[in-house]
């Protein structure tokens, strides 16, 4: 009789203690408890560290990893599944967790472990499942919004979103690598689905478990996919707003998953369109915060088109 699968965990975490510690109190209360579990943490705390122990003293398989630098997310996520990689089978899961987002329910580890096995029964390429998740539109460069009325069964999804309990088989993980570290903060997320999905693997949301979590938190909308869609392009603002260091990692990465996915048009249409066109028409309206757009996003268009990757820009800064 073979070995039930095990489930390990990486959480990263920098510079919150207070919300990791209630989301590892969330992690040991789930019904069905991870095997083990990594902290990364990007941010060398002392806090972080005893958070981490206090639960291993309390029985609870969490090991703290000092990332030594702040990695990001992405690096974080790539430091924790390599080391997994070495002590799991290929029929384990890896779940991801950030600092601040606990499973939103107490079943949500039990529930995504039995939905995760029942879709690789029913497709045995499935490398990926999760409580939420969202399409690409390769041609436009945009992730499109699954609508309400398509969020039942098993959803087939491009990637699976950070917030929606990713867990992904060790197998997967293992055939197409782990996350981008040099992505650092942005997209890794859809970057790995994405070349899970060019690599013959399959992700499925859990429809059932995704419309509960939108109907307790109202979020359901009931409006069809495609009514959304026009609606939200009627009310797309073209207004730019002040420069922050989340859009200047969000536009470089774009363009260089773009391009590692060999849509190089897209990638172009975006860095002419969202990097430049757009703060350039602002600039009567608003000329101050227009060129400080263009300035930052010209520099994010240059480093995605480039490669120049990682850790560029300091998180809570601006460039000159």
């Amino acid at each position: 009789m073979p070995d039930p699968v095990k489930l390990f965990g990486v959480l990263v975490t920098y510079q919150r203690p207070g919300p990791l510690s209630e989301t590892l109190d969330r992690l040991r209360a789930q019904t069905r408890q991870l095997d083990r579990l990594l902290v990364i943490d990007n941010g060398s705390s002392q806090a972080a560290r005893d958070a981490v122990e206090l639960q291993g003293a309390d029985g609870f398989d969490a090991i703290y990893v000092d990332a030594g630098d702040n990695l990001g997310p992405a690096g974080g996520f790539a430091l924790g599944m390599q080391a997994i990689l070495d002590q799991a089978s290929d029929s384990d899961w890896i779940f991801l967790f950030d600092d601040d987002d606990p499973p939103f329910f107490d079943e949500a580890i039990e529930d995504a472990v039995r939905f995760g096995q029942e879709m690789v029964s029913m497709d045995p390429e499935t490398g990926g499942v999760g409580i939420s998740g969202g399409r690409f539109d390769v041609r436009r460069g945009r992730v499109v919004r699954i609508g309400d009325d398509q969020i039942y069964g098993p959803v087939p999804v491009d990637h699976i979103t950070g917030g929606g309990l990713p867990a992904y088989r060790v197998r997967s993980v293992r055939e197409v690598g782990v996350f981008l570290p040099e992505l650092f903060f942005g997209f890794e997320e859809l970057e790995f689905g994405l070349r899970l999905t060019r690599n013959g693997f399959k992700l499925y949301a859990d429809g059932e478990k995704w419309a509960e979590r939108k109907r307790v938190k109202r979020e359901i909308r009931l409006l069809p996919s495609e009514e959304f869609s026009e609606r939200r392009a009627a009310q797309s603002n073209l207004r730019v707003t002040e420069v922050s260091w989340r859009r200047f990692y969000s536009l470089r990465n774009l363009i260089y998953v773009l391009r590692r996915s060999g849509a190089t048009g897209t990638a172009l249409r975006v860095a002419v369109g969202r990097g430049l066109l757009k703060p350039l028409l602002n600039l009567p309206r608003s000329p101050r915060v227009a060129w400080e757009n263009l300035g930052l996003n010209w520099r994010a268009v240059k480093d995605g088109w480039r490669g120049r990757m990682g850790r560029t820009l300091e998180p809570g800064t601006v460039a000159d």
